[in-house]
């Protein structure tokens, strides 16, 4: 990383952190933080300022060596670690409230089942637990370097599980999102777009890191995406200050519960495990793949070997022998006391799935010792009575075969060499070796690894299989279920608009004629009934009255007397025929019965009406009166038309119903010797002779 980079880095983390507890602040000023609405929002809000602000202060020290620099970079990478795992979960509580589309209390936490069973979808606290092994992790790798370590210049560095770090870190994202998506339709438009967009950033995050490696872009992008949560709730925060009955909620809509079968349930909660299994594992394939692809630094390791090998030990991750070449020796010239020869060293990489990317060796020599220049596959050097040879690097003057070549690959060798003048004692083998080294694990060369991963890809494979055959089985459901909701939906319409048109048609004809019209449309309708008791009744003096008020007063006025006689004929059995002006017409015993209660019923409607005329009187400024007159008889019944149709009696019968009105006394009950015969026991009659026209004198009497 360069310096600008750095600087840059630092700037940029410090800006976000800022911007993102200024907006927690916001969020929380006026209000106390357990009732606030937005109180999910400010811890995600806080925790990713707390990231942002550690990274930051990760990038200023590492490598500083002070007793400062030692506590800041290890506090500052803790928290980063630490806050990632907190905004984690506190992102998946608040799209929990979302879908509940309500404030959830943290207290639901310490009771999974019954939350669960209350509606709290089972993610939450698999991430939940999630993010507290992550944190645990993170707090047992501070003692451990289980995940990263510290060296000697204070320089972080990855360690052997780091990838399991990272696959800890993303699964709770990961299953966050499954949940997201499985709750769409939960989420109005805005706020879908809006925590879609928070999954996406880090995404983008990801792209950029691969492009141009150094920049923090990834917990960049957290704190971008925590920002747009802020932003995005301006709307709900204006409508939450306007109106206090919105302050604890979330705002999106309310959807109809579907009646799904228990059957399709239970699909539907299979279908979101094995979605929830095929996205975490295809995440945790990603990571190991990428790992295996790029390999997984090690940490250095420092063998002491103080009994020299002579050849290999296979039994050894690493094997290191240096000898004195028994051929190729002889007396300095220069220096009687001392022996020039050709010592050989090998490193033998026993390790099957491990590159070697970096080595030292170091030996003791007695004083008096000197290398020859010209050394092969090393850079030697003699310092504190000790030969060492490092790896040759870029700008060596050793570094002849380039860099890569003086790694050493899984189970191969590399020979090194020098000329070296000692005393004549001198015995390499009765010399203590030091040889420190780092690599790289590449899992793909490991077979259990590989049957692991193999595993791995089989189980996703599965169980994105049955993911998609579930999910096309719950949607063919649904859409069947959609189709049957609709034909019942329609079906009830069609019914509903079969019992308007019946009852619209009982409103009309008599049941028996209405049946038999709607059985046979193009059929003429008539009966001859024995005995039928028919009533007119006429509102008295109604010319005059009606010409002194205007037509919507009269027909609002007949509206009102002739619904109140609709009412109570259909509350008492009676048919109604039909009005004339101001004229009602009705009958009673339309069947063929001779013996039949028509006329007492009919008597009984009668005084009811009379009674319905005075209680209309009682709320009315016009004061009216009615004549009644009943007859009872033979006479013939039918319909008459073909589009207009209308139900109609015919008949001597009618006629003297008619009569009786038309000659009856105002408010009184006039009948016939023949209803009065059918009655005469229910009833007293006071008993009149009248001129009837077409009949002559009668005899008729008044209830």
């Amino acid at each position: 990383m360069t310096e600008f980079t750095r600087i840059i880095s630092i700037a940029s983390l410090a800006f976000l952190s800022f911007f993102c507890f200024q907006t927690g602040v916001f969020l929380w000023s006026g209000h106390k933080l357990r009732q606030n609405g937005r109180r999910t929002l400010i811890y995600i809000e806080f925790f990713t300022g707390v990231l942002l602000l550690s990274d930051a202060l990760a990038y200023l020290y590492r490598g500083n060596s002070s007793g400062t620099g030692y506590y800041m970079v290890r506090l500052s990478n803790f928290l980063v670690f630490a806050c990632n795992f907190s905004v984690s979960f506190f992102f998946c509580f608040y799209v929990c409230e979302f879908i509940k589309q309500s404030r959830l209390s943290l207290s639901l936490l310490l009771h999974p089942k019954a939350s669960v069973k209350g509606g709290i979808p089972v993610q939450l606290f698999i991430v939940f637990f999630l993010c507290l092994a992550g944190i645990g992790s993170i707090v047992f790798s501070q003692f451990t370097d289980l995940f990263y370590y510290f060296d000697e210049n204070n320089l972080y560095h990855r360690n052997t599980f780091y990838p399991l770090g990272i696959i800890l870190g993303i699964l709770p994202g990961l299953i966050t999102l499954t949940m997201f998506l499985q709750n769409r339709k939960k989420f109005a438009v805005n706020a879908f777009v809006s925590l879609l967009l928070y999954f996406v950033f880090p995404l983008i995050g990801v792209v950029l890191i691969l492009m141009r490696y150094g920049f923090p872009w990834i917990n960049a992008a957290l704190g971008v995406g925590a920002l747009h949560l802020f932003y995005s709730s301006i709307k709900l925060m204006e409508l939450e200050f306007y109106s206090g009955e919105r302050a604890h909620t979330i705002i999106s809509p309310v959807y109809k519960a579907d009646s799904a079968s228990a059957e399709t349930r239970k699909r539907v909660v299979r279908n979101h495990f094995w979605q929830t299994l095929s996205v975490s594992l295809g995440g945790i394939l990603i990571v190991l793949v990428v790992a295996s692809i790029t390999g997984i630094a090690l940490p250095e390791k420092t063998l002491v070997i103080e009994d020299p090998y002579t050849e290999n030990d296979p039994a050894k991750s690493v094997c290191v022998t240096f000898v004195r070449n028994a051929e190729k020796h002889w007396v300095d010239g220069e220096d009687p006391d001392r022996t020039g020869a050709q010592y050989d060293g090998t490193i033998f990489n026993n390790m099957s799935s491990t590159i070697i990317t970096e080595w030292h060796f170091s030996i003791s020599v007695p004083e008096g010792c000197s290398v020859d220049p010209g050394p092969w596959n090393g850079t030697f050097s003699l310092s504190g009575g000790a030969l060492n040879v490092q790896k040759p690097h870029k700008g060596d003057e050793e570094n002849i075969h380039g860099e890569d070549f003086y790694t050493i690959t899984p189970l191969k060798t590399l020979g090194f060499g020098c000329i070296m003048y000692t005393p004549h004692d001198y015995q390499p083998l009765a010399r203590k070796i030091e040889f420190s080294y780092a690599s790289i694990l590449k899992p793909l060369t490991n077979r259990l690894f590989n049957v692991f991963l193999a595993l791995l890809f089989v189980i996703f494979i599965i169980a994105s299989t049955i993911t998609l055959l579930e999910g096309k089985l719950i949607h063919v459901e649904e859409e069947n279920r959609k189709l049957e909701n609709t034909v019942k939906e329609r079906t009830r319409e069609l019914e509903a608009e079969k019992n308007r048109s019946e009852n619209l048609l009982l409103n009309i004809l008599p049941e028996e004629i209405a049946k038999e019209l709607t059985a046979h449309p193009d059929s003429t309708i008539a009966r001859q009934y024995p005995n039928v008791t028919v009533l007119f009744t006429d509102i008295v003096g109604f010319t005059k009255i009606s010409g002194e008020m205007t037509a919507e007063e009269v027909v609002s006025l007949l509206n009102r007397m002739f619904s109140m006689f609709d009412e109570r004929a259909r509350h008492e059995g009676i048919e109604k025929i039909k009005t004339i002006g101001d004229a009602y017409m009705a009958a009673a015993g339309l069947t063929q019965e001779r013996n039949n209660d028509g006329a007492a019923r009919m008597i009984h409607f009668a005084r009811g009406l009379l009674g319905d005329v005075r209680s209309f009187n009682a709320g009315s400024s016009v004061k009216l009166q009615i004549r009644l007159g009943i007859n009872s008889g033979p006479l013939v019944a039918g319909v008459i038309g073909k589009t207009k149709f209308i139900y109609d009696i015919w008949g001597d019968t009618v006629n003297v119903a008619s009569r009786m009105e038309s000659t009856g006394i105002p408010m009184r009950i006039h009948v016939t010797e023949a209803t009065k015969a059918q009655t005469s026991r229910l009833f007293q009659y006071s008993e009149h002779e009248i001129d009837v026209k077409g009949k002559g004198l009668m005899k008729t009497y008044f209830l």
